[in-house]
């Protein structure tokens, strides 16, 4: 009942390709199946802060399509993108005007670095449907949600691949247990006896993530971490 309003974002995101939506044009045929799904949960965040001008940057460009979409649904913000493959930009990029795309690999910290100086103004959402691998998701969110400006929404796609062999390559924990850890520090003051009896939150005695993530939603292959 929650999430049972309308979904402006799937209505207004019908002109542009992407599996973000319910249903998506498969490239092999041209028919339909089925997308992730995810903008009713991102119409139930983004919808009320759409007006705003914000920083979006997106891990991933596909064909382009989610970010058109993003630019088309907030209108007043400045929309970047990343991607490994300089093809992908090539292909797409006449549909990408007004949109600053960084090529390169989201686990590479002097490339990610060269960002985040290239938007002094900081960044309020990012969403990572980069590579899906767990190592590149769990770096990724610790370099970038570090220097995300505070009541920013970091988003991850995919997490199913928590689930995947393939996926887990070269990572010691999957991105789910990881973000179990930040529950943890979202509960701190379940195991620390004094959070109360001496008022310790945003204390030296907290650790970063204890001071900073105020909340972390799960839905079905999405995460969105709430910066305080």
């Amino acid at each position: 009942m929650l999430f049972d309003g309308n979904n402006i974002l799937e209505e207004e995101s019908s002109d542009f390709n992407t599996d973000k939506k319910k249903y998506v044009k498969s490239k092999r045929d041209d028919k339909l199946r089925r997308g992730s799904h995810f903008t009713k949960w991102y119409n139930f965040y983004f919808e009320r802060i759409r007006n705003r001008k914000l920083n979006i940057l997106e891990i991933g460009i596909a064909g382009g399509g989610s970010l058109n979409m993003w630019r088309n649904f907030f209108p007043n913000s400045k929309i970047y993108g990343v991607d490994i493959n300089r093809k992908k930009l090539e292909e797409n990029k006449k549909s990408l005007r007004g949109i600053k795309v960084f090529i390169g690999d989201q686990s590479d910290e002097t490339f990610m670095a060269d960002i985040c100086e290239s938007i002094p103004e900081g960044l309020d959402i990012i969403i990572d449907d980069g590579s899906h691998m767990n190592n590149h998701q769990i770096f990724s969110f610790k370099y970038l949600f570090n220097r995300m400006n505070s009541g920013g929404i970091y988003v991850i796609e995919d997490v199913h691949t928590s689930y995947r062999s393939y996926y887990r390559k070269k990572s010691s924990k999957s991105t789910i247990e990881y973000l179990k850890k930040r529950i943890d520090d979202i509960n701190v003051h379940g195991r620390l006896e004094r959070y109360y009896a001496e008022n310790i939150l945003g204390q030296e005695e907290l650790s970063y993530y204890e001071k900073t993530v105020e909340s972390i939603h799960f839905y079905p292959d999405i995460c969105f971490i709430f910066k305080r």
